[in-house]
């Protein structure tokens, strides 16, 4: 079960809370653009605000619901990636309308034909935070603080190119753009209708918001590329399951124990780069032998502790002979499925633990092509 983090969740009681307030006054004091800023965290929250509760959780469920089934799609065996893009694409659609009908929401519920739907002679701090949340700065620039703005927008685009090359600075592009919006609402004239304790806390809360998501979406890429990876196929030795071309995902996990039939990607083994001076840095294979394993191949059969394997994913049979020999302790004997035109162990030996990335276990790319690589027993 998918549970909203913390942060949400305290924005959701302040919500409730300055929805409340609002109902026990005027319906109408309620702000669309604070309905706005709400959904942009998260599906629904603005409609919350605007005490469209049914709406709201329609929003909510739609898309926590998309998204669990495009991460599944995307990173499951069974997942088709053409499905994964679709329903991603859907929750984009479901995260944009959203806003818009948050805004809506609340705008037709005020029943004021001179409010502006953007508020341009009225200007209006709930659409500097808005804006600001965009590009840090533009909230700035709308209330009229030119060069504040142009110096933080300058800051973001710097960060945000050079925080790429240095990961200790993933932390200012966060902070720039908390400061900014926290900024952009305190900068407007000291009006009782946007200054109420209430409100207040709601920034305070966007803002603790604003900082943690822009942390997390910094670290996000570093915390996949631990536990899965892509890799595109550069050779024929993997034919015919793997064609060139092809990108597989990998999953990574220090307690991986490698099972007969597994296609994994390893570090290429230095003896391999002194037989073949164009040898890239990763190889992909299939384990064939595990450790203790008595591996033999012999007339065109591979036989572990003298049983012939059944092996429909070849090209070939091999052409060669080889063995009988017994896999070392923490060590493994890989083939590539096109026998005949593979550098694996039957050419450079065993493969050693430690060189191993993890396990192939999909082919996610081209769309036509998209398969588990798990053998089914």
């Amino acid at each position: 079960m998918m549970v909203l983090p913390s942060p949400i969740i305290r924005l959701a009681v302040s919500v409730r809370t300055i929805s409340s307030l609002s109902n026990s006054t005027q319906t109408h004091t309620k702000d669309p653009w604070l309905a706005v800023n709400l959904s942009m965290f998260f599906p629904g929250l603005g409609q919350f605000y605007g005490e469209k509760w049914l709406k709201g959780m329609i929003w909510v469920i739609s898309q926590i619901s998309c998204l669990i089934a495009a991460i599944w799609s995307f990173l499951s065996a069974n997942g088709q990636t053409t499905t994964g893009l679709i329903l991603l694409g859907i929750t984009i659609i479901i995260y944009l309308a959203n806003i818009l009908d948050a805004h809506r929401t609340v705008y037709l519920a005020k029943n004021d034909k001179s409010l502006e739907k953007i508020p341009r002679k009225h200007k209006n701090p709930w659409f500097a935070v808005s804006v600001s949340r965009v590009l840090p700065g533009l909230g700035q620039l709308y209330g009229n603080y030119s060069i504040l703005g142009l110096i933080f927008l300058t800051a973001s685009i710097i960060f945000l190119k050079i925080d790429d090359l240095y990961p200790s600075l993933l932390i200012v592009s966060p902070t720039l753009a908390a400061i900014a919006t926290y900024h952009a609402y305190l900068a407007f004239p000291n009006k009782s209708s946007f200054r109420s304790l209430e409100y207040r806390s709601i920034v305070a809360v966007m803002v603790g918001i604003i900082f943690a998501w822009g942390l997390v979406w910094n670290y996000l890429p570093n915390w996949v590329d631990q536990r899965w990876q892509l890799f595109n196929i550069p050779s024929e030795s993997m034919q015919p399951t793997l064609q060139i071309g092809d990108f597989v995902l990998i999953e990574k996990t220090s307690d991986y124990e490698p099972k007969p039939g597994d296609v994994v990607v390893f570090r290429t083994p230095d003896i391999v780069k002194e037989i073949s001076s164009d040898a890239g840095d990763y190889f992909i294979k299939r384990i064939i032998g595990q450790p203790s394993d008595q591996v033999q191949i012999k007339n065109g059969i591979v036989s572990i502790n003298n049983a012939p394997l059944t092996e429909p994913y070849i090209a070939q049979p091999p052409d060669y002979q080889w063995g009988p020999e017994i896999v070392p302790s923490q060590s493994y004997f890989v083939l590539g499925d096109n026998r005949n035109a593979s550098v694996d162990s039957h050419v450079w030996g065993f493969l050693p633990k430690e060189h191993l990335v993890g396990r192939a276990y999909k082919i996610s790319w081209p769309l036509g092509r998209v398969q588990s690589l798990i053998l089914k027993k």
